[in-house]
């Protein structure tokens, strides 16, 4: 895939769908109302097609331009290796300073448009303070400004200019058609088609320089490899009917290829001992759910083709479960838009479903992606992925990260500054995409690659040495799961047990609650998968941000404080007793240790129990077997529950903080909202001391006391949850090699009396000052 100077496929299609979706915008002042943007990009073709010579065609074209937007004057300037700006082409200044007027990047107001990357718009050009006059271009009388950049993979080419003699304002509609005729022409630049082969070398040499993006760490490791592009399928089709009956029939055949599509992976990716397996099956709920296919149907019925009611459910979908606060839950409509988009190439007729060819080495580019996807990728060559809208819960960054595959998210212009073949580095522990990199980075990388897998060794192998501290406290480390895959983990990092196993997920994709039956097969086997350590299953913690399509959807104007967690499980007991009724059958015959969300006060775990007491006479009149032993579990998660924790612990068997959530109710801070995250702070010494006090009421019980937060997979907040008194962690898998060499390697007492002795003081936060004692200490807080 060497870069030839063509405007690829994927690149045309996204240069003309931008200028399509303003096709109805009209021309400055009025003019050839009758010619929309449609016209434009013929004639704009035409121009280009042209037998002449390169200076002739781009002179053609900046004349086509200039009279479809009836400016006075129309110029394109282009970027030279120099990072000037050159003036190519004009019609309305003086053609003698074509080749000859040249602007600094960031001079004038044509080197502002390309050094911001942003159009500029005055009705007063001179009076502006970047205005630099030219006189040989004979621009004295011009008064309005219109530049647009022109944009390719994330470069600035050069700038397209509209100016005019009157002072006006330039509506939004044409501000968007310029940026719609610059997108293009900078793909005209870019490809060979309008400049010489010498100034096209120099465009392309611009576009392959080195870049570095920052997005977010999902799976850590580093991948070096060539990018390839995902695209998903977009086939044409009609919107409405003729036949809404033949539309059903359509439907019905393509969702039974869909379902034995999807049989057939369960069947060919048994060899990943199990960890496929879980990810699939779930993903074939929502290839058998009913209530998808009733919506579908509904459509079709409505006088929808087959394939506008996928897309209309599929936008329906995206609508309502984007607009949760719950990442978790957002996720999941990725594995929606994956079973979209293979319906829709069945329906196309498109029973080859294999994916693009891959390099050696290859790093995988695309803004979505499904799990099911990804498993039929050759493992052998694909070394990462580059996604665009996942999180580390989704259900692709799960199946990733059973195949170690390192992934970055969260850099959405990645695709539009990589062509594929470009070389590509990524670093999942800092979210770092390197694009085109230099021979000397490549090395480093590769040497930091080597190392990688070095440490991985190391923690591996010292998966079973003891979590004590230097001075003689033990650590329990357990971890963190959501689905029954994760539970191979608990092997391969020696945690303890799964101190938190998330139950939603069963509740929130279907259209229904889920039976007994399914709830209580995926908690056996996940109790058979954790071979005897203890699994701590944390009833399902929905309502407020996180509702399902069959849940009545009240007015919340706080979902995240409003009816949700265990609220919602004792006004509804309707939900929460199937659940309990799943688990006691279940671990029949074995330790249930069942965990309730989101308790506030004490007389919230009565009712619950009385519910679960209830189950177990139901269990008994029915002559089912029970568990051998039943251990209740609380979380705290809000002040008022960590305030009275020590008459929440007098009720339970086991307690476990919610370090998340109750740091975000102490500070009354989102941690994920931008404008007030940075009073979020775990390492703040009120909420140090806070927790402290809440750990101290708890321990005067005896009830034993976990921590689940991503706060623990930080090796500063880690230390100082240690020094405050914290026994028991519940973390990722991925966290517990570094947690349990940071436990070996600090001395818990000497923590514990630093943080002591700066409680007193009004410190807005300690973590410079806790990582510098680390450091000195020698502990491994890194």
């Amino acid at each position: 895939m060497k870069h030839t100077g063509l405007i690829s496929p994927f690149r045309r299609r996204e240069a003309e769908k931008a200028a399509m979706s303003i096709e109805k915008t009209r021309p400055p002042h009025g003019g050839h109302g009758e010619q929309g943007i449609t016209v434009l990009l013929k004639r704009m073709r035409d121009a280009v097609a042209q037998d002449s010579s390169a200076q002739e065609r781009l002179d053609l074209l900046t004349k086509v331009i200039a009279s479809h937007v009836v400016a006075d004057v129309c110029s394109i300037y282009l970027r030279r290796p120099d990072d000037q700006l050159e003036l190519y082409s004009t019609e309305g200044l003086n053609r003698t300073a074509v080749h000859k007027t040249r602007m600094n990047w960031g001079e004038g107001l044509v080197g502002l448009v390309a050094k911001r990357h942003v159009p500029l718009v005055t009705s007063e050009a001179p009076k502006h303070p970047s205005f630099s006059y030219r006189p040989e271009t004979g621009e004295d009388p011009l008064q309005s400004f219109l530049g647009v950049p022109l944009i390719r993979s994330g470069k600035t080419l050069g700038v397209l200019v509209v100016q005019n003699k009157a002072a006006r304002e330039y509506t939004h509609e044409e501000i968007e058609a310029a940026q719609a005729v610059a997108t293009l022409l900078a793909e005209i630049a870019a490809s060979g088609e309008l400049l010489s082969q010498e100034e096209t070398e120099a465009v392309g040499a611009m576009l392959h320089l080195p870049e570095k993006l920052k997005g977010f760490g999902i799976v850590s490791g580093i991948a070096l490899g060539k990018a390839v592009f995902l695209q998903p399928p977009t086939p044409k089709h009609r919107v409405f009917a003729k036949n809404p009956a033949e539309e059903a029939a359509r439907l019905e055949e393509g969702l039974n290829d869909l379902r034995q599509s999807v049989d057939d992976m369960l069947s060919s990716n048994a060899a990943l001992s199990g960890v496929s397996r879980e990810v699939l099956e779930t993903y074939r709920l929502f290839a058998y759910d009913r209530g998808w296919k009733d919506r579908l149907r509904a459509a079709v019925f409505s006088g929808l083709t087959a394939e506008s009611a996928v897309e209309q459910v599929k936008a329906e979908n995206r609508a309502r479960m984007s607009q949760s606060r719950d990442p978790y839950l957002r996720e999941r409509l990725h594995d929606l838009d994956d079973l979209s988009n293979r319906l829709l190439r069945h329906l196309s007729g498109e029973k080859n479903l294999g994916q693009r060819p891959l390099y050696d080495e290859t790093i995988l580019f695309a803004r979505t992606m499904g799990p099911a996807e990804l498993l039929e990728y050759d493992r052998k060559r694909l070394k990462g992925l580059v996604l665009g809208e996942v999180s580390a819960t989704s259900h692709v960054a799960i199946v990733a990260r059973a195949l170690k595959l390192p992934m970055v998210s969260g850099a959405p212009d990645a695709m539009e500054q990589t062509e594929e073949g470009d070389q590509a580095v990524i670093d999942g522990d800092v979210g770092d995409i390197h694009i085109r990199p230099s021979a000397e980075t490549l090395e480093a990388f590769r040497n930091k690659q080597t190392r990688y897998h070095e440490l991985e060794a190391s923690y591996a192998a010292e998966k079973s040495l003891p979590s004590r501290t230097k001075d003689g406290v033990d650590i329990t480390i357990q971890m963190n799961a959501g689905l029954a895959l994760d539970l191979p983990f608990l092997e391969q990092t020696g945690a303890a047990g799964v101190g938190l196993f998330r139950t939603e997920l069963q509740f929130l994709i279907g259209s229904q609650l889920p039976s007994v039956a399914s709830q209580e097969a995926l908690y056996s086997e996940a109790l058979d998968l954790a071979g005897g350590k203890p699994v701590v299953f944390r009833t399902a913690d929905i309502g407020g941000d996180k509702t399902a399509a069959y849940m009545e959807h009240g007015n919340e104007v706080n979902p995240a404080m409003g009816w949700r967690g265990l609220r919602m499980a004792l006004d509804r007991p309707g939900m929460i007793r199937p659940q309990l009724r799943a688990l006691l059958s279940a671990a029949a015959g074995r330790t249930l240790w069942v965990m309730f969300p989101f308790v506030t006060l004490p007389g919230e775990v009565d009712e619950i129990r009385g519910l679960l007491d209830r189950e177990v006479e139901r269990a008994k009149r029915h002559q089912k077997e029970l568990p051998a032993d039943i251990k209740i579990g609380a979380m705290i998660e809000t002040p008022a529950s960590a305030w009275r924790a020590d008459l929440i612990a007098e009720k339970v068997d086991f307690l476990s903080i919610g370090g998340n959530d109750l740091a975000q109710f102490y500070f009354a801070a989102d941690r994920d909202s931008e404008r007030v995250q940075r009073r979020y702070d775990p390492m703040n010494a009120g909420f140090l001391s806070f927790l402290r006090h809440t750990v101290e009421k708890v321990s005067r019980t005896g009830t034993p006391l976990s921590y689940c937060g991503e706060q623990s997979a930080d090796p500063v907040t880690a230390a100082a949850l240690i020094g405050v008194g914290v026994r028991q962690f519940s973390l990722p898998a991925a966290f517990i090699g570094p947690f349990r060499r940071l436990v070996r390697s600090i001395d818990s007492k000497s923590v514990s009396d630093w943080l002591e002795a700066r409680f007193v003081e009004p410190h807005v936060t300690l973590r410079p000052a806790l990582a510098q004692f680390l450091k000195d200490s020698g502990a491994s807080a890194e």
